[in-house]
């Protein structure tokens, strides 16, 4: 008999729901394959991250196309910062607490719920679920980012505020209740051991994955024929521009090392676009395009020499604990090595000997391997690329994602 399973995430995006493929649609859309599983997604009506916002009447809509989805209505916000953010998760735990009177047809009762944080409200939720409805329900948390953590290190707040402390507190208890704890940061069991202080939980990570594209989902139409030099050294970036993801020194390298016919070209936008576009006013080896369609970020990808991302400042400690950046995947998948400015060993780059990870904010070391790379012949700098493309096969497609869910749903259901 197939077991029923909950993925819960305010911010699922689906082609079901009017947004782009991400992570838990495609492992559902994998589960789905084995026929082992009926997976429900549960979600909220808005998301800033990807974007999408569904308008529904009503608390809640159904939407049965390729995978099972439940919208649950939610507030809209601008900031990701800001108290409207705050507020769509108070509403999309209240909201939560409807989804068990709602019809088995639409809603089964659940064999394995999976809450994905952020946020970390619904905790509450899924310990009323399985008292009142579901005693025999097990419980998987799984942690796609480290907070509060992240809000004390990235967003300059005290261990102290109240806030904070209410939020460690949820922390706490997703840890101590779950069944089974997964994360795509590779060494969280280490953060989590010392929230729980003891060791006496089940971890495993799974990282994040990437779909491989069909045919038709590859752009041939150049939109960057004349916004991309074909005839000096590229370093390319392609992602969201915000603090967390800092570019202020690889622009500076960039800007001194414009005799040597190396340019910089960002692709995305964000809240810090503004202000580095104003850092690097003047100088034209360094080059800002606007956010395009999933196809087109491929096809910008593949013009580039060299691919950077970073991760924090050489003072972030939440990094410690390794990454598992989305645009690693794009990155892999474009075959082109890798510069990555990062305080941690504990990446997919590192595993895939694809590039080279270097402390964050280091000028010098950045600027090595930049020349680095440009001193190489194209075959050379293809090797890179391509011992990152066979990893992300071996281990980072979603298919492959999909058995490791499989592997702790079985695994799970076992535990007494």
């Amino acid at each position: 008999m197939k077991k029923n399973v909950w993925i819960i995430n305010q911010y699922i995006t689906s082609p079901d729901i009017d947004g782009e493929g991400y992570r838990h649609y495609y492992i559902a859309k994998h589960l789905q394959k084995k026929e082992k599983y009926n997976t429900l997604l549960v979600t909220s009506s808005f998301s800033h991250a990807p974007y999408r916002h569904n308008k529904i009447r009503g608390l809640y809509k159904f939407v049965n196309k390729d995978i099972p989805t439940l919208i649950l209505k939610g507030n809209s916000y601008e900031k990701s910062h800001g108290k409207g953010r705050i507020l769509s998760w108070l509403i999309f735990s209240i909201n939560l607490l409807i989804v068990p009177f709602i019809s088995r047809k639409k809603v089964p009762k659940p064999d394995i719920i999976v809450l994905s944080s952020l946020p970390l409200l619904p905790i509450l939720n899924i310990l009323v679920f399985k008292r009142l409805f579901y005693p025999k329900c097990k419980f998987i948390f799984e942690i796609r980012d480290l907070w509060p953590l992240s809000a004390i290190e990235l967003g300059n707040y005290s261990e102290k505020n109240v806030f904070m402390k209410f939020l460690s507190f949820l922390e706490r208890l997703s840890y101590s209740k779950a069944d089974t704890i997964i994360s795509v940061i590779p060494r969280a069991d280490i953060h989590i051991k010392s929230v729980l202080g003891h060791e006496n939980f089940n971890y495993k990570w799974i990282t994040n994955g990437f779909e491989i594209p069909i045919d038709d989902e590859i752009e041939t139409k150049d939109i960057f024929e004349e916004k991309i030099s074909t005839n000096t050294f590229n370093i390319g970036y392609a992602g969201t521009l915000v603090i967390a993801n800092p570019l202020d020194t690889i622009i500076d390298v960039t800007l001194k090392l414009k005799e040597n016919n190396i340019h910089f070209y960002i692709l995305g936008g964000g809240p810090e676009k503004e202000r580095l576009m104003e850092f690097a006013k003047g100088y034209n080896n360094i080059h800002f395009l606007d956010r395009v369609p999933k196809q087109f970020v491929r096809l910008f990808l593949s013009k580039m020499d060299v691919l950077f991302m970073g991760k924090g400042t050489k003072d972030t400690k939440i990094y410690d604990f390794g990454t598992s950046q989305l645009k690693t995947f794009d990155y892999f998948f474009a075959k082109k090595p890798i510069i990555q400015a990062l305080n941690s060993k504990e990446n997919p780059v590192n595993y895939s000997k694809s590039g080279y990870v270097i402390p964050p904010e280091d000028e010098e070391s950045l600027r090595d391997k930049i020349l680095y790379f440009k001193g190489l012949s194209e075959d050379e700098r293809f090797n890179y690329g391509e011992r990152g493309y066979n990893y992300l096969l071996k281990n980072c497609t979603y298919d492959k994602i999909s058995n490791a869910f499989d592997e702790v749903f079985e695994e799970t259901i076992n535990i007494s």
